[in-house]
């Protein structure tokens, strides 16, 4: 990195004043420090306090200054039309992450409407999501927001998970949060109820490695409130996820995905210094475990469905667990987070490697699906998508990616900006279609 010019700290002192030299070695730019300055005092301004405007702002930029990410200063991020708290220990939402949340919401907003054309007498069966290493919250509650609004008479069921239980608190703290300034529907059930929609939003911690502590939540897609006291419904707060029937319409996860050497090498200062490593970098013994578990249970006794071994690398061992629930919970919708366009590819030799899969998300017999053809014979999709979607949502592009050590490729469609990095692998089931 170049070291900064005398200069420039004259300029900004003279444009910005005294409080340019603490953000310019962070900010690098005259442009990036005048706005993180305007948004810290603004903060400053809309959270009063005894101590004087000046001293608070002085104290902002010092530990701005010192590396601190601005989301972890301020407290929160902007994700779509929601503020999401931020506090050290969760991994601040990025807007990647953004993006293609928005565009999820988008595709189901669009399937729903499209279904609900005519009277539907299961309009009221609830639209199941999970997100699984939620983190701060903030997938499911902005697919929760955009949906709510977007479908007033759509019953929803958003439930998110994670093994951490600051992520845990934080995610029911932006609930509340978000709540109280009015940004979407207070989540409401009435399991006696058949005339009007419901809506239920909660977070639970497990192991998403532990099947004892994820199955029960995975195994019953209903309305969490059926099990919980009408109170833990409105909150999120509530531990129990019914015990009515379904599917799961859709699975998102932003797993841990940095390999070791990456996080040292490749990932910015201020994220090996700040940001919690446990949601960057797969534990090693999780890699351990998980190797093992994958071969001796997973491969092995299924092998006669398999068009090839598959192997996967230690970084990419959160995906091979996800594909293992995806294969047995058989989610309608699979969305997972990568790192970047190599992980999609290998995420995806994954998937079209293992029979199953590749006959729930893509088709067996290919020639034998049309892709716009509805109903039942609606082809699957594995799509890799970049991480600008918003304005490009109908650009797509044609990608080979290998499948196997014999040669054999199999043809993909990229979605999203033309120039963007490959940001998540995008799974639709066979039969399912996507209204976009």
């Amino acid at each position: 990195m170049p070291r900064i010019k005398p200069q420039l700290f004259w300029q900004g002192r003279k444009k910005l004043g005294l409080n340019a030299a603490k953000l310019l070695p962070v900010c690098r730019t005259l442009e990036s420090t005048a706005n993180e300055l305007r948004w810290i005092k603004q903060h400053v301004t809309e959270t009063p306090s005894i101590i004087p405007f000046g001293a608070r702002v002085w104290k902002l930029c010092d530990r701005r200054g010192k590396g601190l990410p601005l989301a972890y200063v301020l407290g929160n991020q902007p994700f779509g039309d929601l503020e999401i708290k931020c506090r050290p220990g969760v991994l601040i939402p990025r807007s990647e992450t953004e993006s293609y949340t928005i565009h999820l919401s988008n595709i189901l907003r669009r399937s729903l409407s499209s279904s609900k054309a005519k009277p539907d007498p299961d309009q009221y069966q609830p639209l199941n999501i999970i997100d699984l290493c939620t983190g701060t919250g903030c997938i499911p509650l902005l697919l929760y927001s955009q949906l709510s609004r977007s479908l007033p008479l759509q019953s929803l069921n958003v439930v998110g998970v994670d093994i951490s239980p600051k992520a845990i608190t934080l995610s029911r703290q932006n609930l509340h949060h978000n709540l109280r300034a009015h940004r979407f529907p207070r989540p409401s059930s009435s399991p006696g109820e058949k005339s009007h929609p419901q809506r239920s939003l909660h977070f639970h911690k497990a192991d998403i490695f532990s099947p004892v502590s994820l199955d029960p939540i995975l195994s019953t897609p209903s309305l969490s409130s059926t099990s919980s006291s009408s109170s833990s419904s409105s909150t999120g707060t509530g531990t129990g996820t019914g015990t009515g029937t379904g599917e799961w319409d859709l699975l998102t996860s932003n797993p841990p995905y940095i390999s070791p050497s990456g996080f040292a090498l490749s990932t910015s200062r201020s994220v090996r210094n700040w940001e919690p490593k446990l949601a960057l970098v797969p534990p090693v013994e999780r890699v351990d475990l998980h190797q093992k578990h994958f071969y001796d249970h997973y491969y092995y006794p299924d092998n006669e469905i398999l068009l090839q071994t598959v192997a996967y690398q230690e970084e990419d061992v959160f995906y091979a667990r996800l594909l293992e629930i995806a294969r047995t919970y058989r989610p309608k919708r699979v969305l997972m987070e990568v790192g970047d366009m190599e992980q999609a590819k290998r995420v995806v030799r994954l998937v079209l490697g293992d029979g199953k899969l590749r006959g729930l998300y893509f088709g067996n017999d290919r020639e034998g699906y049309d892709d716009n053809k509805k109903g039942a014979g609606a082809a699957g999709a594995v799509q890799i998508w970049r991480d600008d979607l918003v304005g490009f949502e109908g650009y797509e592009e044609i990608m080979e990616v290998g499948v196997g050590g014999d040669g054999q490729k199999q043809t993909i469609v990229v979605k999203g900006h033309p120039e963007g990095h490959g940001r998540s692998v995008y799974l639709r089931r066979v039969g399912v279609v996507d209204d976009v």
